[in-house]
């Protein structure tokens, strides 16, 4: 049976310039059946804020892994489809770098799985051997339907975000957006999709 570290207030997480902006320093790492959990403190972003340091704010739909780094910074490459685009240039197909791997997960940021579908607030990567169409991410919101939840914490909705709707009750969720909630170790609201595409639109 694996054993799970939890890697707590002892491990430092600081800002760098990868996916994401952190740094990993692990420990315990050693061992074929180790399995880590990180735990992190992230640099907190107000939507409006992100969206105005992006080089591109998209929906996407996630394709699958390219590969996993564990360079003291464990990270995933997905392969993502752009299905639309609400700032920058991007081609049809781009890669999101995430921090955390399977072996070494991110405790509040789950992996993408492929096919789900994500609004994504982005920079340009500068971590990668290929950097060419590979982005990290700001802020990210998982989508269905017409629902979004965000599933990086990076700050509360700020006040001159209230024009974005929200849902008050669990019964008014679709699944798809109950089950991804159900996964994340922190309450999140769940937001109208069509009001969040408003708002990023509005910022251009």
């Amino acid at each position: 049976m694996r054993k799970r570290v939890i890697l707590s207030a002892a491990i430092a997480f600081t800002i760098v310039s990868s996916a994401m902006g952190t740094k990993a320093y692990l420990a315990a790492k050693e061992g074929e059946n180790l399995q880590c959990v990180i735990s992190a403190s992230r640099e907190e972003y107000a939507l409006d804020e992100s969206i105005e340091e992006a080089d591109a704010v998209a929906e996407i739909q996630i394709k699958g892994v390219v590969g996993e780094f564990d360079d003291g910074i464990p990270q995933t490459l997905h392969k993502a489809s752009v299905i639309e685009t609400y700032k920058g240039e991007l081609p049809g197909e781009i890669n999101v770098l995430q921090d955390g791997t399977k072996q070494m997960p991110v405790s509040d940021n789950p992996l993408f799985k492929k096919g789900e579908r994500y609004i994504l607030v982005m920079k340009k990567t500068v971590s990668l051997e290929d950097n060419e169409n590979s982005y990290w991410v700001l802020k990210e919101y998982f989508v269905s339907g017409n629902q979004a939840v965000e599933t990086l914490p990076t700050g509360e909705l700020a006040a001159d975000e209230v024009g974005i709707e929200t849902y008050d009750s669990a019964q008014n969720w679709n699944r798809a957006v109950s089950r991804k909630e159900a996964e994340l170790p922190y309450d999140s609201e769940i937001l109208e999709k069509s009001d969040l595409v408003d708002y990023i639109e509005g910022m251009e």
